[in-house]
């Protein structure tokens, strides 16, 4: 079973309605899962020096207008509200009959015009450079919807959306932090191999050739100086800039384009971003776009795919403890409440139900650990341990038991 929505739908992850079609319902075991790799990639984005930062989830038409994505992917976003007269309405500086509230906005597809507008909201001065900022960013594209496929194509989605605002002498820098970025993280979900591409300019594209001259060359030096292998792709980067696309292998042989990072000269032209230098004079920052994982969901939908489970340390329920018989209550309740003290997420199943159809079901959700416990393993203070994909049990002293699951808990990314 290699279909993301069948394995979660035995898992009881997610699933998806007519209501809203190419939008997730994220079930309570589900969203554990969408938490756990949030917050494992706060921390990683957190320790290469990112601050996180939140911004609304529409943005007016003239923006949009500005930054160029109206004309470009207008018929692909969400465009709500019309033009009218509010009277309700004082806006800063403006008495109440004089305010003409516009209403074009458009959610989001992306979330670099919203913090280009945070950057823009104070002087800068050169000792916030580079600064670096990541959202969780909430967007949404309307696909056609005969492209729509679960996880992996949908028109609501989380994106990993960061932008840095450096100096040109930064981005070789800033580039290497992105690798290493991708290189930590893939690494963490068992990843271990990914290609690296540089889309060039598309022919439909915003800013010169001078600045596109300097913006592929940037790239394309990055990944020489750095030793990473790369492909030409003429004509797929973006339309304000050219981009390092990153392609994971799953164990399938698949590929697939998760992690980018652009190198926009033409963004900060068009929206006159500056910072004071040391001189004392305007400079211009370098705007860098990067996701390191993507959309949230599609990541998910390939791991699940890849693996067909969740790894140990990402799974909602880390170790189930099943009872035989009411003999080995007590016992069972000592060894849960033991795993949960250590941050282990645990269930305990102390029903009536046979031990054979507690297997039977656990086994079914993709429980990576079962620890069975009977009279005798009451008596020794042992489990018997059952693992997913791996046909023979083991008893074991829970003591040996502990220790093997001593490295979760805290650590979100570890490996047991």
């Amino acid at each position: 079973m290699h279909d993301h929505r069948a394995i979660a739908k035995v898992m009881d992850l997610f699933h998806f309605e007519e209501h809203s079609p190419g939008m997730v319902f994220w079930h309570p075991m589900g969203l554990r899962v969408f938490r756990q790799i949030e917050e494992f990639m706060r921390q990683v984005y957190h320790s290469h020096g990112f601050e996180e930062v939140r911004s609304p989830v529409a943005l007016s038409r003239s923006l949009w207008e500005k930054s160029g994505h109206w004309g470009k992917f207008g018929n692909n976003m969400f465009v709500v509200g019309s033009m009218q007269q509010d009277n309700s309405v004082e806006g800063e500086g403006q008495s109440a009959d004089s305010v003409a509230v516009n209403l074009n906005y458009a959610l989001k597809p992306m979330s670099c015009p919203a913090h280009i507008a945070i950057y823009q909201a104070q002087k800068r001065s050169y000792r916030e450079i580079p600064m670096r900022l990541m959202e969780f960013g909430i967007v949404h594209r309307n696909e056609p919807s005969g492209s729509l496929s679960g996880c992996m194509r949908l028109r609501q989605f989380v994106q990993d959306d960061a932008h840095i605002f450096c100096r040109e002498a930064d981005l070789l820098d800033e580039i290497g932090n992105f690798l290493n970025m991708v290189k930590e993280l893939y690494a963490a979900f068992g990843y271990h191999k990914f290609g690296i591409k540089i889309a060039l300019r598309p022919e439909q594209r915003m800013g010169s050739d001078e600045l596109w001259d300097k913006a592929e060359a940037v790239l394309i030096n990055a990944c020489e100086e750095l030793g990473y292998a790369y492909e030409l792709s003429p004509g797929e980067g973006s339309f304000y800039s050219p981009k390092i696309e990153v392609s994971l292998e799953d164990r399938l042989g698949r590929s697939w384009q998760c992690g980018t990072i652009q190198v926009d000269f033409n963004f900060p032209q068009i929206f006159e971003l500056s910072f004071v230098n040391q001189e004392g004079k305007l400079e211009q920052p370098v705007m860098l776009h990067q996701a390191v994982l993507g959309s949230m969901e599609r990541w998910i939908g390939i791991l699940l795919e890849n693996q067909g489970a969740l790894p140990l340390w990402l799974a909602p329920v880390q170790v189930a403890v099943a009872t035989i018989s009411d003999k080995s209550a007590d016992w069972a309740e000592a060894v849960f409440a033991r795993l949960k003290g250590m941050g282990i997420r645990a269930e305990l199943h102390a029903d009536d139900a046979t031990i054979s159809k507690k297997i039977r079901e656990l086994s079914g959700r993709k429980m990576p650990l079962i620890a069975i416990v009977g009279e005798r393993e009451a008596a020794k203070g042992s489990v018997n341990l059952r693992r997913l994909g791996v046909s023979v049990q083991e008893e074991i002293a829970f003591a040996q038991l502990e220790e093997e699951l001593s490295c979760l808990g805290n650590n979100l990314s570890a490996v047991c």
